[in-house]
């Protein structure tokens, strides 16, 4: 339902991260992972997220992003399989981002 679930993961039901005018650093999170702290739809959230996207292709990556921002009310544009290439490019082999605030220095 997109709702996300208390203690557990956040919402992507309107998240900020997710309805965000580009996509590259919420592309970047199924890439490298997620530890830490981060702030969603006012509500501070502190879990792990591995890199689950990592093993998928461009174009499935692609289709799993643009489902999510447009789905539960979600209004956000499509991504493309050339989109998580480039970001991918620009991600492999780095560590998980840890945190917002690290979140926050990837270029949009």
């Amino acid at each position: 339902d997109g709702l996300g679930k208390p203690g557990q993961f956040p919402p992507l039901a309107g998240s900020e991260w997710v309805v965000a005018k580009d996509f590259k650093r919420l592309a970047q999170i199924p890439l490298d992972g997620l530890n830490g702290e981060v702030h969603v739809k006012g509500q501070d959230w502190n879990a792990a997220m591995a890199a689950m996207g990592a093993g998928l292709s461009d174009a499935d990556l692609a289709a799993v992003l643009t489902y999510i921002r447009s789905s539960w009310g979600n209004s956000a544009g499509a991504v493309t399989a050339a989109d998580v290439k480039a970001v991918r490019a620009t991600a492999a082999g780095k560590p998980a981002i840890n945190g917002e605030q690290q979140l926050n220095t990837i270029p949009e």
